[in-house]
């Protein structure tokens, strides 16, 4: 006896419906690896830095001395009819500057080549003044307002200027004020100042000095606070310097010939260093 047997085919609906399935299955599994991937990593705090206690404090060391260097800026100003001779006649003047400069045998220590740069050069041509001029014109017997009449001149070239400028660097601290005699006796028209600072070596030493007492202020500042709180300073946890400015002191003068020497005070000059240092306290 045979036995019938229904067979029911799947339809469309059934086959969309696995896929849909599957596709959510799939996209989920993406979802869930890209946060896997992206979920930042948690570093436990030990217990001890959580239980740690720290002093902060900003410590000043300054040094006060006087500058061992000064930088004179000087130039040569002149003018011609031509450019060619105002170039001449500046570079005659500019080299009796230098050879005078150089010439002075007695500073110690002396200035040699290395210590005279060039800092501007400029050859510019020179145009006469525009002129506006109103005059009333003649007019009739009658008594009226005369017409005012103006007229303008153009500008004409008249000639060339030129401009030389160098610095000058002077360690003979004593002398700053021969160099500049010499220098506006043999032509040089214009002083531009001077800057009095520290050299290489001077400054390095004079930083130094000024760290270990913002180091030792730092220290006296914790010591204080940690006494008026009744704790101990077991450590130190971080020193951060601060940034260092170079020191410069600039003077104004005006070039003068005269028979006395001109004097030149420097003064003082002072490096400052800041730290800041985090120490680590205990009851």
């Amino acid at each position: 006896m045979l036995q019938r047997h229904s067979c029911f085919p799947r339809t469309m609906t059934d086959v969309n419906r696995s896929n849909y399935l599957i596709a959510l299955a799939i996209i989920a599994l993406v979802i869930v690896s890209v946060f896997a991937i992206m979920r930042p990593t948690m570093v436990a705090t030990s217990p001890e830095n959580l239980n740690q206690r720290t002093i902060t404090v900003n410590g000043v060391g300054t040094v006060e001395t006087a500058p061992d260097e000064a930088l004179l800026n000087l130039a040569v100003n002149n003018q011609a009819t031509t450019a060619a001779q105002a170039a001449s006649d500046n570079a005659n003047t500019m080299s009796r500057v230098v050879q005078a400069i150089l010439g002075l045998s007695s500073l110690n220590p002396g200035i040699t080549k290395d210590n005279i740069t060039t800092t501007d050069y400029s050859l510019t041509p020179v145009y006469s003044q525009t002129s506006n001029s109103c005059y009333t014109s003649s007019g009739p017997s009658q008594p009226q307002p005369l017409p005012i009449v103006c007229t303008t001149a153009t500008q004409q070239l008249i000639g060339y200027a030129v401009r030389n400028a160098i610095q000058v660097t002077v360690e003979d601290m004593s002398s700053i004020g021969r160099v500049l005699d010499a220098a506006t006796q043999s032509g040089a028209n214009e002083v531009g100042g001077i800057t009095f600072t520290f050299t290489g070596g001077t400054y390095a030493d004079l930083q130094k000095q000024a760290l270990q007492k913002a180091v030792q202020d730092a220290s006296n500042q914790a010591q204080t606070m940690a006494s008026a709180l009744g704790v101990s300073i077991t450590g130190v946890v971080s020193i951060t310097p601060a940034y260092l400015n170079q020191p410069y002191m600039n003077a104004k003068l005006n070039a003068a010939n005269s028979g006395t020497p001109t004097p030149i005070q420097t003064g003082t000059l002072q490096v400052t260093v800041n730290v800041q240092v985090i120490y680590e306290i205990s009851a």
